[in-house]
């Protein structure tokens, strides 16, 4: 007997006020950290932030890592706008926020 082969295509991530409240905490922690940081800093601050710990952490953890997607990745379809971009390429934990939203960031 065979067993059947397991999808690997995910759904769309789908814009909730949720997404839209997270994509806002990481581009505030990401304005706060000069624009870029390494991804488990911006979520290690917001859980820290949240007063988040555990099993809570983790489902948050999960979601932040979301709403980055949804944010950096939108489709064509999605009402997300481009917030995010990861400036090593894709496969890399170092987030930053998206030129345009970047380059409003005094210094």
């Amino acid at each position: 007997m065979s067993k059947a082969v397991a999808s690997t295509v995910r759904k769309p991530a789908r814009l909730t006020p949720t997404k839209v409240k997270l994509a806002a905490e990481i581009r505030e922690q990401l304005r706060a950290q000069g624009g870029a940081a390494h991804r488990d800093v911006v979520i290690g601050r917001i859980l820290q932030r949240k007063g988040v710990h555990g099993p809570a952490a983790e489902r948050t953890r999960r979601a932040l890592l979301s709403a980055f997607e949804l944010h950096m990745d939108p489709t064509p379809d999605s009402e997300a706008p481009r917030l995010f971009d990861l400036p090593f390429g894709p496969g890399s934990y170092r987030w930053a926020l998206d030129e345009p939203v970047r380059s409003t960031i005094p210094f």
